[in-house]
């Protein structure tokens, strides 16, 4: 029955080892048949809560509610056995595999004969099933990894389905698309909802939330500080509620800057041909985009220009300088600063202290005494990060980095690559899992960094992004730039095209 509580939270409270109340007596009510958006800053408690209700952690007092009855959620199975079911942020795709063996894979059993061999005929049709009752755009027997990722994600949504699973919980699930992919899937969440799917929403975006949504929570340091049917609230009120304070949701739009090239990339292909004869130049002073969706060779970019061995045909210069052979220190002395966009991969080191991680890169930067680093003016840094980007849960600098959560890392991360003024910030999803307030922050501050007399090279997915923040706009499609646009002509739905590979043509960037 639409309307009644399918699931409620009562006083859950999470108490880590280390300390960190993550929640404090949280109350909530989802309503069966609806779309319930959690919104909230990083370090609020919306994972934590998640991972409650998904059984992978558990309370550390309070209780949950299934269907009027209290229950126990020890370990996921359980929770997909009562009817929930979770999406993350990361794909867990083989992408070698088809879109009906990835949607079954762990249910093969029901498709065994009697002589113990796959039945892919019924394999098949089940899924053909399926995809035809929500009307997708699907093929069964296509290659996942062939697929767009708009595609990758219904077939990620469609595994938990597919184990009879009502109740969906999806975690930012817009990060990775483009944004003509960001419509067809809020119109594929709306469907799921038509078909009786009971759904929490976790974004950052406000505009996707308003435009779903039928009630919107949000938490606060670990508190639940206001629930409401959508109609009985704005935008403002919700990120008001959101950071505790008024807050500004527009950004200031880019400055004029001269043609005076400090970014130099001509003929630029790597090895395995994900970059194919790419051109582009940075000038002083400017906010350059590189707006694209993932694979299509900006993180080989990344790579060509932060890693100090990596394989490349095609020239690289840095106000005139070449940068190929140039040590990981020696970019670093040109004054090159590096965003990487997978934190824990290439950003930062898990099991090391947050004073180690917020001096990484940089050491030589610091004052030497008898070759060992200046601690208290590695302290004074991270002091001035932590406070200036509201870092959470950093108190102890002695402290692993990976106590933190996600958005704090982050916050830590940007913290370190700015504060030390660069020539050259190559900033991959520098917002990346990042609050309404951190993320307003940051835009300010690159804005800052550039007025100073740095450059930026945005590598992002996400256009408000790369609209409030870039004097021009690349798009690379197959390694190659496609198209360019300059502030402020910038047209979106064009740009959306462009990054799907239904527009192509070839622009001199």
């Amino acid at each position: 029955m639409e309307g009644h509580k399918i699931l409620s939270c009562k006083d859950i409270t999470k108490i880590y080892p280390n300390g960190l109340k993550a929640l404090d007596k949280v109350n909530i009510d989802i309503l069966n048949g609806q779309i319930h958006a959690i919104v909230g800053e990083n370090g609020a408690g919306k994972t934590t809560l998640m991972n409650i209700m998904y059984g992978m952690i558990k309370p550390s007092s309070g209780c949950l509610f299934f269907d009027g009855k209290r229950i126990s959620i020890p370990h996921p199975q359980k929770a997909i056995e009562i009817g929930i079911g979770m999406v993350h942020q990361h794909f867990m795709l083989v992408p070698s595999l088809t879109v009906k063996e990835n949607i079954v894979l762990g249910s093969e059993k029901k498709f065994r004969n009697s002589f113990g061999k796959l039945d892919f005929k019924l394999m098949r049709y089940s899924v053909k099933t399926l995809i035809e009752k929500l009307n997708l755009p699907l093929n069964p027997d296509s290659v996942v990894g062939n697929l767009p990722i708009g595609k990758q994600q219904m077939v990620e949504i469609l595994k938990v389905l597919y184990k009879r699973t009502n109740f969906l919980i999806l975690d930012e699930p817009t990060a990775v698309l483009a944004p003509n992919e960001i419509e067809d899937f809020l119109s594929f969440v709306k469907k799921l909802k038509q078909e009786g799917k009971t759904i929490i929403f976790i974004s950052h975006h406000l505009q996707e939330v308003f435009q779903i949504a039928d009630y919107i929570t949000v938490l606060r340091k670990g508190k639940n500080v206001g629930s409401f049917k959508k109609e009985e609230t704005n935008k403002e009120k919700i990120s008001n509620l959101m950071v505790g304070k008024e807050i500004s949701l527009e950004t200031e739009p880019p400055k004029s800057f001269k043609e005076n090239a400090l970014l130099k990339i001509k003929d630029l292909s790597t090895r395995k041909g994900q970059l194919k004869h790419l051109d582009l130049t940075l000038n002083k002073n400017e906010i350059l985009g590189l707006a694209g969706i993932a694979g299509n060779g900006q993180e080989e970019l990344f790579d060509v220009l932060s890693k100090e061995t990596f394989d490349y045909e095609g020239k690289i210069l840095i106000n005139d300088n070449e940068l190929k052979g140039k040590s990981i220190n020696e970019k670093r002395m040109m004054g090159i600063s590096y965003i990487t966009d997978d934190r824990l991969k290439n950003g930062l080191a898990a099991n090391r202290t947050i004073f180690e991680n917020g001096i990484a890169g940089h050491h030589n930067n610091l004052k030497y005494f008898h070759f060992f680093i200046n601690k208290n003016q590695g302290v004074d840094l991270l002091k001035r990060i932590i406070e200036k980007y509201n870092v959470r849960g950093a108190d102890n600098l002695k402290e692993k980095v990976r106590s933190l959560s996600g958005g704090n890392m982050q916050k830590i991360l940007v913290g370190r690559e700015i504060e030390h003024g660069p020539n050259l910030l190559v900033a991959f999803k520098p917002t990346a899992g990042i609050d309404i307030a951190a993320r307003k922050l940051i835009h300010e501050t690159l804005h800052k960094l550039v007025l100073s007399g740095s450059s930026i090279l945005l590598i992002s997915n996400d256009m408000n992004e790369l609209v409030n923040l870039s004097n021009r706009i690349l798009i690379i499609f197959k390694g190659k730039i496609v198209g360019q646009f300059t502030y402020p002509d910038y047209d979106i739905k064009t740009i959306g095209y462009y990054m799907t590979g239904l527009k192509e043509n070839s622009n001199n960037a």
